[in-house]
Parts: structure tokens; C-alpha cells; sequence
């Protein structure tokens, strides 16, 4: 009979995450009497940043968002984890608050382990130890290029990135309508037009009843021009509408950037502050030692 017929549901459900397979049986029941099953709904939070951190959390079934929020007001999601997955251990492991937000995206059951159980397990099943270690190496590593991809935003690649086969022809049409290229063949097409019209197709090209190609004023050329127009404006107001906001991208990560320097340098400043504080207060305490240590009347011979 397998080894698993013989387990509580509990501990059947605890057999099939990774971090637990190495219990036996009698291992995987003591555990599953320390763990708590809690249920969350779709939407509800199972803690927030800087809440107290007591428990460490493993998903069973559903799945579980890991964000935070910048200073821009977004929320940034880190992480959404799935059965057999865990969270919450940063907090376990220091004492300190959460780091993070973490929120049920569908119904979700969760087992729960507290701090000092967790502790226990890892110290007694070195080799969970190291699966954790490697899971948190590698949650550091995507939380680092995550921070690395919005800090360095390249805006103009991107842009260039979400360009439409559209957005491509039309940078493509104003980037050669505003050369000088097309100034000088359109120029010359105008100047072979006219010349045409009026010294070959004027004795050649009339017809029985002596009419022209296109005569002065050249109203076909005219019309030719106007179509021209009427098309290239449109086209060129869609890339410089790209153009403006790309511009507008660029000036608020600039913003950005700026306001993350200023509040870099406000701590740093805070902190010289600090230190300073942090040093009169050691000087006087040290003047108030030698004081005790010669005596009021000694006080004026050491210099």
C-alpha cells in the first residue's frame, strides 16, 4: 500500500510541494499538525507592506501576487506564484516588516507556517535550507532586472519596440519628405513637367481639334500637387504626433530621474546630519568621562 494512503489530507497535500518531499511519513504529520490551512477569495490581501512578518505562507491551489507600490503611485507587480510555491520568508528570516504586498488573484488555499516552526524545519532538514537559499537567490536576481529595466528605460527603443507596420511607413514618409532629396527629384519632376508641356507636348501633342496635354496653367499638375499634399500632411502630422510623445516619455523619466537624484542627495545630506549629531553627542560624552575621571579640581591641567 502506498505510503501516501496512510496520510492525512494535510499531510498528502504537504507531500507534493518540492520544499516538504524529502519528510517521510511520520516527518509530514508532525509538520501538518505545526501548519495552518487558511482560504482567501479572489482580490483579498493576504498581508501588506510593512506588516509584521510572523508566518511564512505556501501556496496549495490558485495563485498569488507579489507587489508593491513606486512613488509614482503604480503598482508593480514583482512576482505571481503558484501552487507550491512560498512567500513571506524574508520576514521570517529577519523579524522585520514585509517587504511587499501579497494578494490572491483567484480563490486561493495557502498553508501557513509560523516563524518559530520554520525555523525549526530549516534547521533540522538542512538541504530545505539550501532549496530556499536558491529560491530567494533567484527571486533577487528577476526583482534586480525588473528595477535594472525601469530605472535604464531606453525610451526611443522602447518605442521602436511597439511601432506599428503604420508608425514605421509613416516616420519613413516624413523622414524623406523633409530631405533634401525629395526637394531636389520632387523639384526636378516639376521643372520636366513643365518643360515638357511647354515646348514638346506644345507643337506635338495636339490633337485633331488642336487640344494640349496640360497647357498653362497645368491644372493636371496642379491637381497632382494637390493630391500630394493632401495626402503627405496626414502621414507627417502621425509622426510628429509619435515624435511629441516620445518627447513627452523622455521629459518624464528625465522627471524621474531628476526627482530620485534629489531625494538620494536629501538623504545623504540627512545622514551627514545625523553623523554630525551622532558625533557631539560622542564628544561631550567623552568630555564628561575625562571630567569624572580627574576630578573637579584637575579639570584645567590637561590640555
Amino acid at each position: 500500500m502506498p505510503i501516501e494512503s496512510a496520510l492525512s489530507d494535510e499531510a498528502q497535500h504537504l507531500s507534493q510541494i518540492p520544499m516538504f518531499k524529502q519528510l517521510d511519513s511520520l516527518e509530514l504529520e508532525n509538520l501538518a499538525n505545526c501548519i495552518d490551512q487558511v482560504t482567501y477569495r479572489g482580490g483579498e490581501d493576504v498581508f501588506h507592506e510593512h506588516d509584521c512578518g510572523d508566518a511564512l505562507y505556501i501556496v496549495e491551489s490558485g495563485s498569488v501576487r507579489i507587489w508593491v507600490r513606486d512613488e509614482d503611485i503604480q503598482d508593480i507587480t514583482l512576482s505571481e506564484l503558484k501552487p507550491g510555491d512560498f512567500f513571506g520568508e524574508l520576514s521570517v528570516f529577519d523579524g522585520g516588516e514585509r517587504s511587499a504586498n501579497a494578494t490572491a488573484i483567484v480563490d486561493t488555499v495557502l498553508h501557513r507556517l509560523s516563524r518559530q516552526d520554520f525555523q525549526e524545519f530549516l534547521v533540522k532538514y538542512p538541504d530545505a535550507a539550501v532549496d530556499v537559499i536558491r529560491e530567494i537567490g533567484a527571486r533577487m536576481r528577476q526583482t534586480n532586472a525588473l528595477v535594472s529595466k525601469r530605472v535604464t528605460r531606453n525610451i526611443n527603443r522602447e518605442m521602436d519596440e511597439k511601432m506599428t507596420i503604420g508608425q514605421k511607413v509613416a516616420d519613413q514618409v516624413a523622414a524623406f519628405g523633409g530631405s533634401w532629396t525629395f526637394i531636389f527629384l520632387y523639384g526636378g519632376a516639376l521643372l520636366l513637367w513643365i518643360s515638357i508641356n511647354t515646348f514638346i507636348l506644345a507643337r506635338l501633342g495636339r490633337g485633331p481639334d488642336g487640344a494640349q496635354w496640360d497647357p498653362y496653367p497645368y491644372i493636371l499638375l496642379n491637381l497632382m500637387l494637390s493630391m500630394t499634399a493632401a495626402l503627405q500632411a496626414p502621414i507627417i502630422m502621425m509622426s510628429q504626433n509619435r515624435a511629441g510623445e516620445k518627447d513627452r516619455l523622455a521629459a518624464e523619466q528625465d522627471f524621474k530621474v531628476n526627482l530620485k537624484s534629489e531625494l538620494m542627495l536629501e538623504e545623504l545630506v540627512r545622514k551627514d546630519r545625523e553623523r554630525a549629531v551622532q558625533l557631539d553627542e560622542l564628544l561631550r560624552s567623552v568630555e564628561t568621562l575625562r571630567t569624572r575621571a580627574l576630578g573637579p579640581g584637575e579639570e584645567g591641567i590637561v590640555t
